[in-house]
């Protein structure tokens, strides 16, 4: 074969590679999305009646909210949330919404409002501990007080003292 046939071969066979490259890199980019929650209803506030929706028609219509108030007036929340992540990097919250629904002692829709990620804020961790109460071991105490609680042979127990605070 003349060696301008096998320039132009292989010329045509490193452009494919490369076009095969790109499209292989260009795909790479697209980001991994993760949806979680409830999925959103662009018309969930307008199917909610204030003073006339109660809670199994809601239950009905958007099924089990994501949690629940512990407290106070009861309220359901309806939490979406949206992250993308970019190949290796940290996933990145795109979306977040939360659609809260209060209802009055009979059952009744008595609010509805929602929140975005605009809404959010930055809680600041405490960094104290709770003390508990008794004490604990070392691995040393951990290992001396386990001197003599083993069976021996026939089942007969030595040195087993009766369960208590731990103490030598």
């Amino acid at each position: 074969m003349p060696l301008n046939k096998q320039s132009a071969k292989f010329a045509r066979m490193r452009k494919k590679v490369l076009i095969l490259s790109a499209i292989l890199l260009a795909s790479a980019c697209s980001p991994k999305v993760e949806t979680r929650g409830y999925i959103k209803q662009a018309n969930l506030k307008d199917e909610i009646v204030v003073g006339k929706t109660t809670k199994q028609e809601v239950l009905g219509k958007f099924g089990s909210p994501s949690t629940q108030s512990s407290f106070g007036t009861e309220t359901w929340y309806y939490i979406s949330s949206r992250k993308e992540a970019f190949g290796f990097m940290k996933p990145e919250t795109t979306d977040q919404e939360t659609f809260n629904i209060s209802f009055d002692a009979n059952g009744v829709v008595n609010s509805v409002s929602s929140n975005n990620k605009d809404d959010a804020r930055d809680i600041d961790m405490v960094s104290r501990t709770t003390p508990t109460e008794g004490h604990s071991l070392s691995f040393i105490d951990q290992t001396i007080g386990n001197l003599g609680r083993f069976n021996k042979p026939g089942g007969e127990q030595t040195g087993h003292r009766p369960a208590g605070r731990g103490g030598f």
